[in-house]
């Protein structure tokens, strides 16, 4: 391979678009795209490309739940054995993390496990994620029990989405659970979904660290990240071509030039989103101590993580509402699937 070719740091497949919950800052339920499973023989296909280069990291995960995907152990198992020595991460909200499915795991070889609770407060976990909080506690206390617990993944980790009305009590509340049940604990403000879920944490100036990596949808296409989460802006089709040629598309390696440079802000749809995780992968010892003074600043100034008094962050319901509208009007236009029809066919 030419020596001028990138590799991603990351690849996130995306082996179904189902979700059983319906999180309100979350667009999955407000999808424009088919809802489905990953076809066994593309998520084949794209487990061997990922075996032509060194890869850090794989998450089978993107907008949906993996445990949605009736399939999703074996798929583990294949991962585990085709790419041994690259960190299998997972997430979920639990819910479907049911104990024959926790049993299932163990000794599977899983890094890192991200567990999205958000709040023990039953009726408002139901107001904000659609299912009842008992069966996720349930599952939660089964996947930590101290003989299970550190056989299941090296690390496991409970999330935190801090919305505009969450309680310093309910932060407090979850951090002492997290410490019981001897897990890590990760307090996050909420990200605006390029513009499409209302968050009051400004755009950063700094290059995101999303475009260092390569997140796949279910269907094979490529999306520019997780924020873009009807693949609107993608630029391939894994049925296709392969990762390191998708990654190394040109409209990849201008995303990557826009962010490296400084120029995040000039480029759609980036310009509008306040994703603050920031981009090191393929910078300069110049460029990546700039990005690390600018996160520094941004982090003193704006506290987008760990506890926090609530901010009202934005109407989050208003914008989940205001996205669902207009994925509908796109769904009902077709101009999402005749935007796919006649893109790059690369």
């Amino acid at each position: 391979m030419s020596a001028s070719l990138e590799y991603p740091r990351l690849v996130s497949v995306e082996t179904t678009n189902h979700c059983n919950a319906k999180c309100v800052f979350c667009p999955n339920n407000a999808l424009a795209r088919d809802k489905g499973p990953m076809a066994d023989d593309l998520f084949e296909k794209i487990i061997e490309d990922c075996r032509e280069f060194p890869l850090p990291a794989i998450e089978p995960f993107l907008q949906g739940d993996p445990f949605s995907d009736p399939k999703i152990l074996p798929r583990l198992e294949h991962i585990r054995r085709r790419l041994p020595d690259t960190k299998l991460r997972l997430y979920t909200n639990g819910y479907g993390m049911a104990p024959k499915k926790i049993d299932a795991m163990l000794g599977l070889g899983i890094d890192h496990l991200y567990v999205s609770v958000n709040t023990l407060d039953p009726e408002k976990y139901r107001q904000v994620m659609g299912i009842p909080l008992e069966r996720t506690l349930q599952n939660l206390e089964y996947l930590t029990e101290p003989s299970r617990r550190s056989r299941i993944a090296e690390k496991i980790t409970f999330r935190m989405t801090r919305l505009g009305d969450t309680t310093l009590k309910e932060q407090e509340d979850f951090i002492a659970y997290c410490k019981d049940r001897g897990v890590r604990c990760f307090i996050v403000g909420l990200f605006n979904y390029k513009g499409d879920i209302n968050s009051g944490l400004p755009v950063p100036s700094y290059g995101c660290e999303h475009v260092a990596r390569l997140d796949i949808l279910a269907s094979g296409r490529v999306t520019l990240c997780c924020m873009d989460q009807d693949g609107e802006y993608g630029w391939a089709d894994l049925n296709r071509v392969s990762v390191v040629e998708a990654f190394n598309h040109p409209m990849a390696r201008q995303y990557r030039d826009y962010h490296r440079t400084g120029r995040r802000r000039d480029i759609d749809p980036c310009g509008t989103c306040n994703n603050f995780w920031p981009g090191f992968h393929g910078l300069s010892a110049w460029e990546a101590a700039r990005t690390g003074v600018e996160y520094a600043s941004y982090m003193a100034r704006h506290r987008p993580n760990g506890k926090q008094s609530p901010q009202g962050e934005g109407k989050t319901r208003d914008g989940l509402v205001q996205l669902q509208k207009k994925h509908s009007a796109a769904a009902e236009a077709g101009s999402y699937r005749a935007a796919q029809d006649a893109s790059d066919p690369s």
